[in-house]
């Protein structure tokens, strides 16, 4: 390990205030808990060994996925009228009746069922209930005639948040419940007072797969239009998602949207909206618990076609979907890495994510594969935001949560069932010891092998870059002798110290061409010397503010961020030599002239970056994938300094620090950060006034 990054270890490690979670979790008398235990496969490999051995050799292997789009068929059969409707008599599809205290019971006619059924029934939006006010029960008959009645779980705690669009048009209704291979199925409906105005009991067949192929996992986020956010895609070879050690949080498997052979045509694309995760929900389906690996998909198609065709929601409500073999699927369309807003936690959708676990728990024992896939998903997901996974205190919309909960501990519902409730503690324990830190996060700017960041400048008399190391001195810090660096900057409007951009070990530089707008990557020697140049990405030309802002995204890779001409703020994720990957916006229009990376500026660990307009000085928080978000002003002006750079943690405070250049004078002066803004100045060095920063 390289003196700095030991340097940028311990800063992490400062960082990180590490709680500690005591669940104390009592059983309910009489239950019996049975384990569900993945199948297995004959002559498959050993286990590996480690607490995420069942879910790293199930994810291994391949399943049987559709190899196209499956459109589910949703049934909806009238229950009541709606609110102030007269109906033609027969319509409905069901008898109703009054009791004498003034509750009410609707039972549905029997209805057919077709394919892996599933069910749900809704009513009409606006009429609320709470959970013990109203009971929906279903039963199914087959060759062996009709089975007892079953329960429906209903969650008013489950859905978009109450001021979003997405609720405008949203139907309150039970969760789905899947029936499998049943001829027919009825539907009985109780509630404390009269029953609900357009009541429907929605049927859904999730269609069947033309054809189907054996895969292992693999992300696609889809095709996007100019009115969606394109997110970041993986690919093969370093960019593939798998779950290997390395120095960033292990990235695990994920089933596509397309695997399981999602119709984007019944999303509403015009909803995709992105917020922030400060933290993580546990849920549970309520689906059946017996199924096999390969009714997986359908069972997902169901609860799609139910939350946007009877539901009335913009996409499936959770972010992820986890089944009983620890398989992890895609949920709602926007990127597995972005803060995509969900309809999973009433009232806490905007700052968090979901996955949601395929069947009832609070009948059976989740399998320790399932467990495993929330330790790992839940380490990577929050690690992207800076999230450390044993936190006891994260702002959530409106209070504070753990950095995992179940959905129960956001409100009055049994979700995600006690037997998975119960092992919280062990989902948070594997998240924690899957993450890696934000080892890698934080501004890299160690160009000459010092143990403290260095500049680079240029001489205005001939254009030649130098680079100006920070060194210690007995009581503080002072600049370094400038060291030539043999690079010709003449006539370069943007030049910036990329950190470690190829991830050699060496910090590198990057420029944009004058003429044709293109990116050049210098690799860095680790002396203040460089390579030759080489074409990194065109197109930069028209991006204002352009600066590299250390690793934004969480994938190991240092990224930038810019504003187009008349655009907002975007990241453009980096991925080494091989340029940078698609955009996506960061924040909405920043207006400001300079845009000031400086790496973690809070203890979040996720990366932050300053804004100057004139005098002004602002600090806006990052999010990791999801960018920018809250902004707060530094209480300091700016007017008598020319230089404004944002460098790493000097002095290993806990905040980042800014290097200034005072106008007329050449003095270079530390403003080492601090939770207030910024410390005592200290005074770098005199004579600096020979060379430019033209970043």
């Amino acid at each position: 390990m390289q003196p700095h990054q030991a340097r940028f270890v311990t800063v992490c490690q400062q960082f990180l205030a590490l709680g500690v979670v005591l669940a104390l979790l009592t059983p309910a008398a009489g239950i019996v808990s049975l384990d569900i235990v993945p199948d297995r496969t004959v002559g498959r490999a050993a286990a590996p060994a480690g607490p995420m051995a069942e879910y790293a050799r199930e994810t291994a292997l391949p399943s049987t996925v559709p190899t196209e789009a499956v459109a589910p068929k949703v049934r909806e059969y009238s229950l009541t009228a709606p609110a102030g409707a007269r109906v033609v008599p027969g319509r409905l599809q069901a008898r109703s009746m009054i009791k004498r205290d003034g509750a009410s019971e609707v039972t549905s006619r029997p209805q057919p069922v077709y394919g892996y059924g599933a069910i749900g029934v809704t009513w009409q939006h606006g009429t609320s209930y709470e959970e013990d006010a109203i009971e929906v029960q279903a039963r199914t008959l087959d060759g062996t005639g009709w089975s007892d009645w079953t329960s429906i779980e209903y969650h008013d705690e489950h859905g978009p948040d109450a001021d979003s669009p997405e609720a405008a048009r949203s139907r309150p209704g039970t969760e789905p419940l899947l029936v499998g291979d049943v001829d027919q199925v009825q539907v009985r409906v109780g509630a404390d007072r009269a029953a609900p105005a357009d009541l429907k009991l929605a049927v859904i067949a999730p269609g069947e797969a033309d054809g189907t192929a054996r895969e292992l996992p693999a992300i696609d986020t889809g095709t996007s239009t100019d009115d969606e956010v394109a997110p970041p895609t993986a690919t093969d070879g370093d960019d593939a998602l798998d779950l290997q050690a390395a120095t960033y949080t292990p990235r695990p498997k994920i089933f596509s949207r397309a695997q399981w052979g999602a119709d984007e045509r019944l999303r509403d694309k015009g909803s995709l909206r992105y917020g922030k995760v400060n933290a993580g929900f546990v849920h549970h389906t309520v689906n059946a618990n017996d199924y096999t690996r390969s009714q997986v998909p359908g069972i997902l198609r169901s609860i799609y076609a139910y939350h946007t065709k009877s539901r009335g929601w913009s996409d499936v409500g959770y972010n992820f979907l986890v089944d009983r073999f620890g398989r992890i699927w895609e949920g709602r369309y926007g990127g597995v890495d972005r803060p995509v807003v969900g309809a999973h936690t009433l009232g806490y959708n905007d700052d968090s994510f979901a996955m949601s676990a395929i069947g009832n728990f609070d009948v059976r024992q989740p399998s320790q594969s399932m467990i495993e896939a929330y330790g790992a998903l839940f380490a990577w997901k929050l690690s992207l935001h800076g999230v450390d996974a044993s936190s006891t205190k994260q702002f959530v919309t409106s209070r504070n949560f753990p950095a995992i909960n179940g959905h129960r501990d956001a409100g009055s519902t049994a979700c995600p069932g006690k037997y998975l409730y119960a092992k919280l503690a062990t989902i948070r324990t594997l998240a924690k010891q899957t993450q890696r830190g934000w080892s890698g996060r934080q501004l890299e700017s160690d160009i000459a092998r010092t143990d403290h960041p260095d500049l680079i400048v240029r001489r205005k008399s001939d254009g030649k870059a130098f680079v100006v190391p920070i060194r210690p001195t007995e009581t503080s810090y002072k600049a370094g002798r400038p060291i030539a660096t043999g690079v010709d900057l003449t006539g370069v409007p943007v030049f910036m110290n990329a950190g470690d951009w190829d991830r050699d070990g060496h910090s590198d530089m990057i420029i944009r061409n004058p003429g044709n707008g293109a990116l050049y990557l210098k690799r860095g020697l680790g002396t203040g010397e460089f390579a030759a140049f080489q074409r990194l990405a065109p197109g930069f030309g028209n991006v204002r503010m352009l600066e590299a802002v250390g690793d934004m995204t969480g994938d190991g890779w240092p990224d930038l961020m810019g504003q187009p001409k008349g655009g907002v703020m975007r990241i453009y994720p980096g991925k080494g030599v091989g340029g940078v990957r698609p955009s996506f916006v960061a924040r909405a229009a920043v207006d400001a002239a300079r845009q000031i990376p400086i790496g973690l500026w809070n203890a979040d660990g996720a990366p932050d970056v300053l804004y100057r307009k004139g005098g002004t000085l602002t600090v806006i928080r990052g999010n990791g994938p999801g960018g920018l978000t809250s902004a707060q002003r530094i209480g300091i002006d700016m007017r008598p300094f020319d230089w404004t750079i944002g460098v790493s943690d000097v002095g290993i405070t806990g905040h980042a620090d800014v290097i200034v250049r005072k106008k007329g004078t050449g003095q270079l002066w530390l403003l080492p950060g601090s939770a207030a803004g910024f410390g005592t100045p200290v005074l770098l060095g005199t004579g600096m006034g020979i060379y430019d920063k033209a970043t």
